[in-house]
């Protein structure tokens, strides 16, 4: 267990000794102040409660799952990119757990990434609407945590299929690449194939993995889909995924 931990301690020090990282979370403050500044000064929207503010910060999101998307795409790739996977491979530990402190340390990044926003975007929020105003059932706290839960599943899914791209083809580019376009494309696809009466439609990953319509009282986006499904659905494709990183990492020559 020590020598996993040790992993996961060296993985998270790859990642945090990167100046990119830094940047990222550069960004999202930045973005966060941005968003106040404008709703504040420029719409004048009249917001006066800093929940209301955190609650509208859940749709930057976005920039979470694309700084997350990055470095799991480059996790394992970038050690065949620049012949670093050898002298990792030499360390006193299984193929597996180098692949699973890997894959620890980018889920480590996803949540501290959204814990990140959601602090900032509170304090921010503080600083520019404060906590004077009422507060809408849809901004309250309990609700506020529920949609980030629901968000870093969704977000989950995505860094976990990267991952399983970096890991099968060595490729960063590939892996960041097909995962935002997929994430930015594929709920159209869905709707599309579902407006075109495919029942099959609703065995897609993309299909499932928002949870929000069982959650916050919303009409799944295909009849018939309930919560257990959806979650089935989910835990089916994690499997996969994080299987055929496994497989592809723990069996093929470090030459090929």
């Amino acid at each position: 267990m020590s020598n996993f931990l040790s992993l996961v301690q060296n993985e998270q020090m790859k990642i945090y000794n990167r100046t990119r990282t830094w940047i990222m979370f550069a960004i999202v403050l930045l973005a966060v102040v941005l968003m106040a500044i404008m709703l504040k000064y420029v719409i004048g929207s009249g917001m006066n409660h800093a929940f209301s503010f955190v609650a509208m910060c859940t749709s930057m999101s976005w920039l979470v799952f694309l700084f997350s998307v990055i470095v799991a795409g480059d996790s394992v790739a970038s050690e065949f990119t620049w012949g670093t996977i050898k002298l990792l491979l030499i360390r006193p530990a299984t193929r597996s757990k180098i692949l699973a402190a890997k894959y620890v340390s980018v889920v480590l990044l996803l949540v501290t990434l959204l814990l990140f926003l959601l602090i900032v975007s509170y304090f921010v929020g503080l600083l520019f609407f404060g906590l004077s105003g009422p507060v809408a059932e849809q901004d309250s706290f309990p609700r506020m945590i529920q949609t980030y839960g629901i968000k870093f599943i969704d977000l989950l899914m995505y860094v976990t299929l990267a991952f399983m791209i970096s890991a099968a083809f060595r490729s960063s580019s590939l892996a960041i690449g097909l995962s935002i376009c997929l994430m930015f494309t594929a709920n159209t696809i869905v709707l599309v194939l579902a407006s075109l009466k495919y029942t099959w439609v609703k065995y897609i990953l993309f299909a499932n993995t928002d949870l929000s319509p069982y959650l916050l009282g919303d009409k799944p986006p295909i009849a018939g889909m309930t919560l257990g499904f959806s979650v089935t659905m989910l835990v089916l494709y994690w499997i996969v995924f994080y299987a055929v990183s496994w497989l592809l990492f723990t069996k093929r020559d470090v030459a090929g």
